[in-house]
């Protein structure tokens, strides 16, 4: 005969549908049937003002180069060009001959980011809350946050309490919405955070064998409207290969003061940081387990900034609920605790806030900071400004 944990335990289990991969092997140029980009004739340009759209224009066109597409990057003081490379060019041969021509942009291909969270086998109830010390009537969100990932539900009775803002920054039919309401719900489940709004910019609207992937200009046009927004903190539960239209962007948003929270992936621990995380100027987030142990597969080096439960997290679904693991549910109990802290509400600076992280979580591996566990387990105890 089963006990009441044991028979929840089997309708989770039952009820877990959702499955998503981890990121492609990296690679450098759009190569026929290359998983690793979107768009695989595309290359792009940012430029910083007037004079340097016209002359990227103007090379564009006289080399063949069709122009798909200019847009405004006011958040970032940026444009962005969309060429289609002409037959016989390749990536690489693109981007130095459009830099050439225009010193002062930063062109590159459209690199694909993946989301970083899959089904698990319920091995604990839910245990994140405890395990972060958060105050059992939640913490009132300080300032707005940002969500870059899949779309958001809004009907979705877990997010009851939010206010949520969306947007799509992709063409064509949109990608299911779970992943990006998993890590809404987590963000804005009232046991952690209250009376938050939160911006959703969907930039999944592609698909192919290893699963959903957004464009890095997808990501780009989502950091310029949170920028806008003036949206204090961004949560990034993806991952991908280095992009330098996506560091320009990343660079740019920073200094407008935004925080940039990012899974660090969960390709394994033996391969090179992905990114965002892997950008200085973002918050790099690991996985650990009930028990304080890191999530096999998360990605390790010094760049991870912080830890946070991500194994065998419970999320509501619908009617019932389910169990989901990754570095991808990590980030948003990492986005959650900052917004919920009166000390950071006018934090402009990732310094100041990897300073107030290392002063409030617990170690989980060696002395200091390490490259396993970053600064250790992020803490929320003691931080409701209410």
């Amino acid at each position: 005969m089963i006990n009441a944990l044991q028979f929840l335990r089997q309708v989770v289990i039952i009820s877990l549908l959702f499955v998503l991969v981890g990121c492609a092997p990296l690679t450098t140029s759009p190569d026929k049937n290359d998983t690793n980009v979107v768009g695989q004739r595309k290359v792009i340009a940012l430029v910083p003002d007037a004079q340097a759209t016209e002359g990227m224009r103007a090379a564009g066109l006289s080399g063949g180069y069709q122009l798909l597409d200019v847009t405004d990057l006011a958040g970032l003081d940026l444009t962005m060009l969309t060429f289609r490379m002409p037959e016989g060019i390749t990536g690489p041969q693109a981007i130095a001959a459009l830099e050439a021509a225009v010193p002062t942009s930063t062109v590159g291909i459209n690199h694909a980011y993946r989301l970083q969270q899959s089904s698990s086998a319920a091995q604990e109830l839910d245990y994140a809350n405890a395990m972060m010390r958060w105050r059992t009537d939640g913490c009132r969100a300080q300032v707005p946050v940002g969500v870059i990932d899949t779309g958001i539900d809004t009907t979705s009775p877990a997010l009851d309490g939010a206010r949520i803002v969306t947007r799509a920054f992709f063409e064509g039919r949109a990608a299911p919405a779970a992943h990006g309401t998993d890590v809404a719900s987590v963000l804005a489940n009232p046991s952690r955070l209250t009376d938050v709004t939160i911006y959703g910019a969907n930039v999944f609207g592609q698909q192919d064998a290893l699963g959903l992937k957004a464009g890095a200009d997808a990501l780009v046009r989502a950091l310029d409207w949170l920028a806008e927004e003036d949206v204090r903190f961004v949560n990034l539960a993806l991952a991908g290969p280095y992009n330098k239209l996506l560091d320009l962007a990343v660079e740019r948003s920073v200094d407008r003061g935004l925080i940039l929270v990012a899974a660090v992936g969960n390709d394994g621990p033996n391969v090179d940081p992905l990114y965002p995380a892997g950008f200085d100027g973002v918050i790099a987030v690991t996985a650990v387990d009930a028990d304080g142990r890191i999530y096999r597969n998360a990605v390790r080096g010094p760049h991870v900034d912080i830890a946070a439960p991500g194994v065998d997290i419970l999320v509501p679904s619908g009617g019932s609920v389910r169990f989901v693991t990754g570095t991808s549910i990590a980030t948003p109990l990492i986005t959650a605790r900052l917004a919920a802290d009166p000390t950071l509400a006018n934090a402009r600076s990732v310094s100041d806030v990897r300073k107030r992280l290392a002063a409030t979580s617990a170690e989980l591996g060696r002395s200091g900071r390490d490259p396993v566990y970053g600064h250790g387990l992020a803490l929320a105890e003691d931080i409701c400004g209410d």
